[in-house]
């Protein structure tokens, strides 16, 4: 693949649904929002956004402050989140997997793969907000612990 290849070239796997600029209207529209996930999920984009503050997003994410955070079991805490760091978040992942012209081919298919995940519950749990005014309904809560699913014994 040639440079000119790489910078214009398409993903690999075209995000399906609403549109990124879509998600990324819905997310900043929400007050607040929790985020579950385990600490070093967590730690992992703080520190990508702290070692990339020259980034086009990365103003606009507001980390949560220690004491805002819960912590579970087995490393598991609970960040609130606002829209608008929610929204910053969601563009990182984008940016991580999708834009071959930006720093992504700096990141390693690992972090490709966290990006993909995270992005992917984020906006999973976008596609089921309303605005306020048409609901009255729950804080926004984006779960990051899958499961090994237990098979019954036959």
């Amino acid at each position: 693949m040639g440079l000119l290849d790489r910078f214009f070239s398409k993903p690999d796997e075209e995000p399906s649904g609403p549109s990124h600029a879509e998600n990324l209207r819905v997310a900043v529209g929400i007050g607040t929002a929790q985020m579950r996930c385990h600490q070093d999920t967590w730690a992992y984009f703080v520190e990508e956004f702290e070692k990339s503050s020259t980034h086009r997003d990365s103003h606009v994410f507001r980390p949560a402050a220690e004491e805002e955070i819960t912590r579970e079991a087995s490393g598991m805490i609970v960040v609130p989140i606002s829209g608008s760091s929610l929204a910053a978040l969601l563009d990182r992942c984008f940016d991580i997997q999708f834009r071959n012209w930006s720093s992504s081919w700096n990141y390693s298919t690992l972090d490709k793969a966290i990006a993909a995940r995270v992005g992917e519950a984020i906006t999973r749990a976008l596609a089921h907000v309303m605005s306020a005014a048409e609901t009255d309904g729950n804080e926004l809560t984006i779960v990051l612990d899958d499961r090994l699913a237990v098979q019954p014994e036959s």
